[in-house]
């Protein structure tokens, strides 16, 4: 960390204005207490003040070099008692020395001096304490400041280790039911497990293209979407049905990548697999203020028993709507006697 106070032109300034505030001021205090001569009041303040400001600049480097954390210790006081009698000496000496000097013919002034030593002790001894005092809140505050950078950049490196592990829990999950059903399908229909394999890696490429970004176009989503809906319309035919309505300005708007996969999967787990009748999974998405509003909504057999899964995907979808957004109202679920809703906002700020 290098010297505070000359480390940028503006801090000189300030510094410079500050000192000479004090100077003005320590000049009308003698005008007022003697019977000096103007001149003589300004001499002897600027040549303290300015000589005090030139030694201040140096105080910096004990306490930096000596006391880098800007913690107090029985040797760090030791060490700041030193400095101070060695910088304040110096000071009374010079000043002394430089006005004798300068003022040589004042004998009414050499009195003044003599008889100031105790009060101008004082004022040495106030301005090396407060000297010390502004430099340990610089360094305090620096030393805040890079521990409030720091631990931002740390919990941006655990929020992208979540989001990872979230996205790596979500695709596998679709993959492996692929697999299954092209498996299945080998064997009974090659032709169409042929298809289903070129859809499928249509998708993954989809997928692997889209990893290192966190939030994509609404419609290249949608595009993925259709693309995995035609892969399980191979399995399922007929009995699945899908339906969209996009409203105006939501084909150019940004969502988390692979975000709408997981409602998309379940409303087919629970819809369509478990149903003997044609299933609708419906889309819509409308601009609201600041927002998209998506809903998915599926239709389902309420007279089926409904398989209990371990709810990894709803959960990842709140939990990465959380981390993106810092937000925990953004996905609503609404379920009836045999409709399914989910809906999310996607802020657009």
């Amino acid at each position: 960390m290098s010297n505070p106070v000359i480390e940028r032109i503006k801090h000189i300034y300030i510094y410079a204005i500050v000192w000479a505030v004090i100077s003005i001021l320590q000049t009308i205090l003698i005008i007022l207490a003697t019977d000096l001569k103007l001149y003589v009041a300004i001499t002897d303040s600027l040549v303290f003040n300015v000589l005090f400001a030139f030694l201040a600049v140096t105080v910096w480097y004990p306490i930096r070099y000596g006391n880098p954390e800007g913690k107090l210790s029985v040797g760090i006081v030791i060490t700041y008692l030193i400095v101070g009698v060695v910088i304040i000496t110096g000071w009374l000496y010079l000043g002394y020395l430089m006005l004798k000097f300068i003022l040589v013919d004042h004998e009414a002034y050499f009195t003044f001096l003599n008889d100031s030593f105790i009060a101008r002790l004082s004022t040495g001894i106030l301005y090396y304490g407060v000297t010390l005092l502004i430099y340990h809140l610089i360094i305090y505050g620096k030393e805040l400041e890079a521990k409030n950078l720091n631990e931002a950049k740390l919990n941006l490196l655990v929020k992208e280790s979540e989001l990872n592990v979230l996205r790596s829990q979500l695709n596998p999950h679709f993959l492996f039911n692929s697999l299954n059903s092209i498996s299945s399908l080998t064997i009974s229909n090659p032709e169409t497990a042929r298809d289903m394999i070129i859809k499928l890696s249509e998708f993954l490429r989809y997928a692997l293209r889209h990893s290192e970004r966190e939030k994509t176009r609404f419609s290249d989503e949608i595009k993925n979407i259709e693309l995995y809906l035609q892969i399980e319309k191979i399995r399922f035919g007929e009995k699945l049905i899908f339906e969209k309505e996009i409203g105006k300005g939501c084909e150019q708007g940004l969502i988390p990548n692979m975000i709408l996969q997981p409602l998309f999967e379940n409303a087919v787990k629970h819809g369509v697999y478990e149903s003997t009748e044609p299933i609708t999974i419906r889309m819509s998405c409308e601009a609201v203020a600041r927002n998209m509003e998506i809903r998915i909504r599926n239709n389902f057999d309420s007279s089926q028993v409904s398989r209990r899964g371990a709810g990894i995907g709803l959960r990842n979808v709140r939990n990465r709507m959380m981390l993106i957004y810092g937000r925990d109202d953004l996905v609503h679920i609404h379920k009836s006697e045999n409709e399914f809703e989910v809906k999310l906002l996607i802020p657009q700020i």
